[in-house]
């Protein structure tokens, strides 16, 4: 009897270490250190290679831009996000904090008369939000020096959601962008960026504009256009191999006819 009331204490113990691994974490993540753009990174074992998925977060809100590689489309929506406070019950979204674990997510409702929650709906359950995972854990540990900036989102102790931080939006997406006007005007309003793409065969690059180099950019090549001047435009182009940048940054200036 007293061997068998053992091992129920063990059992209940388990349970009990599972509940508290799945449900909260004693290291709270602050909301600022989410700010930035990030690449979801399937699992594993996921075949699914039908989309890519990048989250932009910035001023408490959570904006999604939805890749479709067989089309080439892209979809977006957004969400306002927030830490749920410790032991207190949200009634408005003034009720979220910046610094937590507990993250919820709401739908922006622009007719809605005041902040209550009853005028949002909720995009999607309360999940545990860690920012560089919790040291001392292997699978949650911080990055090595070098190494990108990543969180995690965990559902109702399903299997993590894993993003890694990354530089700018990469080169299928902007395309896909430039060739949609109203989704790409979308994007530059959240993320104070100007897209453009290269409409002709070929264009030189100037590094100043009385100053030709040997660099140019080829049709359909998408760019960020930092400044204009004269008919000229200042752009960033981030090369690319097999669609991963390569780390390198061109910055020049262009003819402002050849792009769209």
């Amino acid at each position: 009897m007293k061997h068998l009331k053992n091992k129920l204490m063990i059992v209940l113990l388990f349970i009990a270490n599972i509940g508290c691994g799945q449900n909260s974490s004693n290291i709270s993540s602050n909301l600022k250190d989410f700010e930035g753009i990030w690449l979801f990174i399937p699992p594993d074992w996921s075949n699914d290679t039908t989309f890519t998925s990048i989250k932009v977060l910035k001023n408490n809100i959570r904006f999604n831009i939805f890749y479709w590689k067989k089309s080439e489309k892209v979809n977006l929506d957004s969400m306002l996000i927030g830490f749920a406070p410790q032991n207190k019950e949200i009634q408005r979204l003034s009720d979220l904090v910046e610094v937590g674990t507990r993250m919820y997510f709401f739908t922006p409702n622009p007719k809605a008369p005041n902040d209550s929650i009853k005028y949002f709906e909720e995009a999607s359950p309360s999940c545990l939000a860690m920012y560089n995972g919790i040291a001392g854990e292997e699978e949650f540990s911080p990055p090595e020096k070098g190494k990108p900036n990543y969180f995690t989102f965990n559902f109702n102790g399903r299997e993590n959601e894993y993003h890694q931080q990354i530089h700018h939006l990469p080169n299928l997406i902007v395309q896909a962008l430039c060739r949609n006007s109203t989704e790409k005007i979308k994007v530059e309003m959240f993320l104070k960026i100007k897209y453009a793409m290269i409409k002709v065969p070929k264009t030189f690059i100037f590094e100043e504009l009385s100053s030709p180099s040997k660099m140019y950019l080829l049709k359909n090549d998408p760019v960020e256009v930092v400044e204009e001047k004269n008919g000229w435009l200042k752009v960033k182009y981030y090369p690319e191999k097999t669609g991963q940048w390569i780390g390198k940054t061109i910055e020049g200036w262009i003819k402002k006819s050849d792009i769209e």
